[in-house]
């Protein structure tokens, strides 16, 4: 047989390739003594590992077809001969000689000397040739380059090998140059020769090698070390860009075909392909299940675990995460190194993304196929970790590299966009019709645009979400533990269903501690903050920029609010879900983790986002949004408990509310938030509703302990008394009027579910559910159970709100005092105290008040506070005397008495009980004028109210005459005509002064007479 392999030998090469025979079986070749020829036989010996002498000195291979026709000058032709019989051999053990004397040593691993797959021989030469580099300095060059075309040879001929799996040997010779830098010295010249350009045959032997790979990772769990030898093996060849691109080829659904492992459930569909891809496969690794029937690796006794042990067991979750993140991080950041390849990356990373989008919408949570239509929520987790690195380089405040970001790229539909339809998200303001060359645009976007992007849509997909399902499995977990206690009383803890519950709240608190660990990596919010703060400066930029300017040189600080300028178009390209991460940041926080607030050197940027956007509906549109951003405020507040049980540092919140640069227009925005909740067209759900203005009001509370933000309300005030008839009305008496309206509702509410539930638990002890079907008795339970519920809600947020109305009117009383206010406050105040204090306050008295937070005696107590505050008001105290449906003179007496027996401060009842003679001397006189004004002419009186006009005007479009305190009332929540309803502004009104006039002499006339 001819050997293939000569074609190798140097040209240049004049050696004779004679051979001569010898009758001896051991052939000499002692005669031939140049250097040369000595070195080219040690090369022979200790290299290749054969002989031809059939007494070695040390176990080798003998090469019987070459010791018949040894040359006598050995030279590289020898060794191109002696390596064509050695790799043809497929039992070389057949041929090992083992030496002679008893005295000689086995200078070489018996395994590396009968070595007989063909790859693996020859970086076995490779290294041994490196290991005597000094040896062999004269021929070193050419043998290396040798064993390297015979390496590529053997790529481009595998047939010549039959039986052989050389992708197979490849993949392992990487494998163990992982340990081995010889090795892949080897893999590294090999391919330095084959991939520039890349040949058809070194690429289908990666194409196949990769396939292995992918086949070896599936099976291996998150704690296995071989998945860190994988992604280095990656990392290691991530260098050349033909291996990226096939990398990425083969892990894109779209592009790879006759994947070797296919879904166990069937081919996967949509996102979910991703996962079942190499790279997918890499980034699925997770402590979290990869499906919903999977169990959590960790927590798997919570109810028995000390607080130390979820803190140890937290610990030892987050050291392997962070490694395994910390090396899939590294090796994307070692993918998109190379710009030759980026695209390709950055093209799987969007697409990835956008197919999995659906697993964030709400139908998913609740849908069973969705693990099988989307990847993991531990894929998405790392994939989030290796964008938030990748992130790192900019992400930081006001970074100059932040002016690279385009906000053209949400809005650009073309192929140079990785991040597909962001257009269609909603965007933070309402986006005019495009302008068709923005849409349009062939630009080609830079690497920190598509990754701004695309790190905030991975931790939408991923974090968000995850911390969403956080809170809907302490939801369940609260419900679940309210039955089985009500399941424990009722039928003892060894009933078949208080077992089965007492699993389920074992099962939900695995889960939620895990989720909660993982949400919890530090790293993880190391990184989110970096992203975030970064995020804040540039959205702040953004909005700070006149309306047609698209950017500045730099990026400077905000010094000045409100925004004078109009908003500036590139706001209307920004999705809203990048104000949603942040907010969800701060409320994790809030909720999980308050402690870290204190270690965050940028919370300023949090603030200055707030105090930007929060008050400003021009810069942000959704009501929702701005209302998140008090709630993620929120949660900087000290003297609260937040999740774990820990609260923050009085300090630490003091600074921000005594030092930020902008904090000063804390109330302005605070207050404008609050009432864009009820804004026509923007309104929301009641629960909704209140659960938005829970954080406004703690805000409220705590900035009111500040002389400065006090001040600043009352600026405010005065503001609003000197605008008072205004087209718009001015913010603080909308804010008032929302206030008082939600007082109204909620304590009203919080009464009617007090004396339902008392007539509900009556029902129960007169035994009349008992005798009911199962079914009716359970709907009733249930009814009863959900009655409870809003009791509860109303009445925690009830008295949340007269706490804020007590704190208001205990500094500012006379813009309460207009008449669009003064007498809706006085009704309020007369209704609630009256059904509390009066004779049918008995209705409200049910077992466990507590357990329903329901505290009449607090109830008494804050509305007579009230009261106390309008003390040297008569103008309030004539509307509280004028109210013919809750005031009589029992009423403050009643009161009283209430407050004696619940040990309100003894000051306090008897500055309330001087109030009450007060208000019995103007209740006399208010009678007296009652009388007086009995007859009044239908045309004096108020067609809406039926009392005597004091300022009469006219309603434009129905012409209609009504008192201006009425039609004011009015305008505060509805601004339309009430007899047409065509829109109406309060500037609008017509004095009728003459009518007023005739009023007036009318009233002296009646007065005449008792005078």
């Amino acid at each position: 047989m001819s050997n293939p392999f000569l074609f190798l030998s140097d040209s240049s090469s004049t050696t004779s390739n004679s051979f001569s025979t010898s009758s001896s079986k051991v052939v000499s070749t002692s005669n031939d003594s140049s250097p040369t020829s000595n070195i080219y036989k040690d090369i022979f010996d200790y290299v290749l590992l054969c002989t031809i002498d059939e007494q070695p000195s040390s176990s080798l291979i003998y090469l019987a077809e070459l010791a018949a026709c040894v040359p006598q000058t050995l030279d590289k032709n020898f060794i191109d001969q002696a390596l064509f019989e050695r790799l043809r051999m497929t039992d070389s053990a057949s041929q090992l000689l083992m030496p002679a004397t008893k005295n000689s040593t086995v200078k070489n691993d018996l395994n590396s000397i009968t070595e007989n797959r063909c790859l693996h021989y020859l970086a076995g030469c490779y290294q041994r040739l490196l290991r005597q580099r000094d040896h062999f300095k004269l021929i070193f060059d050419d043998i290396r380059k040798l064993f390297i075309d015979l390496s590529k040879t053997a790529i481009s001929l595998p047939d010549l090998y039959e039986g052989q799996d050389l992708s197979k040997q490849w993949l392992e010779l990487l494998i163990d140059g992982q340990e081995n830098s010889q090795i892949y010295e080897f893999i590294d010249c090999v391919n330095n020769d084959s991939l520039s350009p890349l040949t058809d045959e070194m690429e289908s032997l990666y194409t196949s090698v990769f396939r292995h790979m992918y086949k070896m990772i599936q099976p291996l769990d998150y704690f296995s070390t071989e998945l860190i030898a994988y992604t280095g093996i990656l990392t290691h060849l991530s260098k050349w860009p033909a291996l990226v691109r096939i990398i990425f080829r083969l892990s894109h659904p779209k592009t790879a075909s006759n994947r070797p492992v296919q879904n166990p459930r069937g081919a996967a569909t949509n996102g979910r392909a991703y996962e079942d891809t190499l790279v997918g496969s890499l980034l699925s690794k997770s402590c979290l299940p990869s499906q919903p029937e999977k169990p959590y690796l960790f927590f798997e006794k919570p109810k028995v675990m000390s607080e130390r042990d979820v803190e140890l067991t937290a610990n030892s979750m987050w050291q392997p995460m962070r490694a395994y993140q910390q090396n899939l991080s590294s090796l994307f950041l070692a993918f998109v190194k190379n710009a030759d390849v980026r695209n390709d990356i950055l093209k799987w990373i969007g697409d990835c993304l956008v197919e999995n989008r659906g697993k964030n919408k709400e139908w998913s949570s609740h849908n069973p196929l969705t693990a099988y239509l989307f990847v993991s929520d531990g894929f998405l987790l790392n994939l989030n970790l290796v964008l938030l690195n990748l992130a790192r380089p900019f992400a930081e405040p006001y970074s100059p590299k932040l002016l690279k970001i385009n906000p053209i790229y949400a809005i650009t539909q073309n192929e140079n966009v990785h991040l597909r339809d962001l257009h269609k998200d909603t965007p933070m303001i309402v986006r005019n019709d495009e302008n068709v060359k923005e849409k349009n645009d062939q630009t080609a976007f830079n690497f920190i645009t598509e990754i701004f992007f695309m790190s905030h849509l991975s931790y939408t997909s991923s974090v968000y979400r995850l911390h969403r399902m956080l809170l809907k499995i302490n939801e369940e977990l609260s419900q679940v533990q309210q039955a089985y206690q009500e399941a424990s009383k009722l039928n003892g803890p060894n009933d078949e269903n208080v077992q089965r519950l007492e699993q389920a709240m074992e099962k939900g608190l695995t889960a939620f501690l895990n989720i909660k660990t993982v949400l919890n990596e530090p790293f993880l919010l190391e990184l989110s903050n970096a992203l975030f703060t970064a995020s804040c400066s540039w959205l702040v930029y953004l909005a700070s920029l006149p309306e047609e300017v698209d950017s500045e040189e730099t990026m400077k600080m905000i010094r000045q609010l409100p925004l004078a300028t109009k908003p500036n178009r590139q706001l209307s390209y920004i999705p809203e879900f990048i104000i949603e991460n942040i907010t969800d940041y701060l409320t994790f926080l809030g909720r999980f983790n308050v402690q870290l607030f204190e270690s965050l050197s940028s919370v300023n940027e949090y603030v200055t986002l707030v105090l930007v956007f929060m008050g400003d509906a021009s810069r942000l549109r959704n009501p929702h949004l701005r209302a998140a951003l008090a709630e993620a405020f929120e949660a900087i507040l000290p003297n609260k408990q937040h999740g774990g049980g820990r609260t923050l540092n009085s300090s630490f919140a003091e600074a921000i509310f005594m030092h930020h640069p902008l904090i000063e227009h804390l109330p302005r925005v605070l207050l404008d938030v609050f009432v864009s909740i009820e804004l026509t067209g923007q309104a929301v759900a009641f629960e909704q509703k209140f659960n938005y203005r829970r954080p406004m009001y703690e805000i409220l509370d705590y900035f009111w302990k500040f002389d400065k933000h006090r001040e600043q309300v009352k600026k405010l005030t005065a503001y609003a008394e000197e605008h008072i008839d205004d087209a718009e009305a001015p913010l603080v008496l909308r804010f008032i009027n929302l206030l008082m309206n939600d007082a109204n509702f909620l304590l009203d509410e919080a009464l009617s579910q007090m004396a339902r539930l008392k007539e509900n638990q009556e029902a129960m002890d007169r035994g009349e559910w008992n005798s009911l079907p199962q079914q009716q008795r359970r709907d009733l339970e249930n009814t009863f159970r959900h009655t409870g519920q809003i009791a509860r809600f109303t009445n925690i947020m009830g008295v949340k709100t007269l706490i804020i109305l007590d704190m208001l009117t205990r500094s500012i009383q006379s813009i309460f005092c207009q008449p669009a206010i003064c007498e809706r406050l006085a009704l309020m105040l007369n209704y609630f105290l009256q059904h509390l204090v009066g004779p049918k306050r008995g209705n409200l008295k049910v077992r466990n008040l507590n357990e329903y937070q329901f505290e009449p005696q607090k109830l008494v107590a804050k509305v007579t506070d009230i009261y106390l505050n309008f003390a040297q008001r008569d103008e309030f105290f004539a509307a509280v005397c004028n109210d013919g449906m809750s005031y009589n003179e029992q009423l403050f007496p009643q009161a009283v008495e209430v407050l004696e027996r619940i040990g309100h401060p003894r000051e306090r009842i008897d500055a309330f009980l001087k109030l009450s003679e007060h208000i019995k001397i103007i209740a006399a006189q208010q009678k007296e004028d009652d009388v007086a004004y009995d007859d009044a002419p239908d045309e004096y009186l108020d067609p809406i109210t039926s009392t005597l006009m004091m300022d009469p005007v006219m309603l434009p479009s129905s012409r209609q005459i009504v008192d201006r305190g009425t039609i004011a009332r009015h305008l505060l929540s509805d601004q339309t005509d009430p007899f047409n309803r065509n829109p109406l502004r309060m500037q609008d009104v017509i004095p009728q002064l003459e009518l007023k006039q005739a009023i007036e002499q009318w009233k002296s006339s009646r007065q005449r007479p008792q005078s």
